[in-house]
């Protein structure tokens, strides 16, 4: 299994949360009641190898990063490390990692005042990013998500289109108050 997620290691998990026996009463159980401990093992295996994000289409990685390059790069940083205290980073960013809604509508429509990212409180303006479709937005959302040591899901066009019609009245940057009401973490 994917990132050593191994039986032992399910066993290890699940005596530590008191749904396995003791090792002693698994060495003299029946063949009947070791054979239910695996599949037990094997679908929390299977469980925490499917909880995560799919791996992001590589097409979809370097047109993000194609835009990435062009449109936020100069702030973010070729790290994602941002440039303290005017630009906050991306990489490791808790904003990355919620609900593609925060980072569409801060694209869009832009960003002022307070933010706090991984402790630093930033005080400034993004201005709205023009000149990207809506394919751009979704392909750097990905790239962004997936780079800088983030990790997420990929974000698709109609995505970005839907949270773009959802939220199309709005004219003005948003705060960070405003993004957080329902920005909650990624889905």
């Amino acid at each position: 299994m994917a990132d050593g997620l191994g039986a032992g290691n399910c066993i290890f998990v699940l005596r530590f949360v008191g749904k396995l026996p003791p090792w002693s009463d698994i060495t003299t159980m029946s063949s009947l009641k070791f054979l239910a401990l695996a599949a037990l093992v094997t679908t929390v295996a299977v469980a925490a190898e499917t909880a995560k994000p799919a791996a992001p289409n590589a097409d979809t990685m370097k047109r993000g990063q194609a835009v990435y390059n062009r449109t936020c790069l100069a702030c973010h940083q070729p790290t994602g490390a941002g440039l303290p205290p005017v630009f906050p980073p991306l990489a490791g960013s808790e904003w990355v990692a919620m609900d593609a809604s925060v980072a569409v509508r801060n694209i869009v429509n832009g960003m002022v005042g307070p933010v706090s990212v991984k402790g630093v409180t930033y005080n400034g303006m993004m201005p709205p990013v023009g000149g990207v479709s809506d394919k751009d937005i979704a392909d750097v959302i990905t790239y962004v998500r997936n780079s800088f040591g983030n990790s997420g899901a990929e974000v698709t066009e109609e995505e970005v289109k839907a949270i773009k019609a959802k939220y199309a009245d709005r004219k003005t940057p948003w705060t960070a108050e405003e993004l957080k009401k329902d920005g909650a973490a990624a889905k």
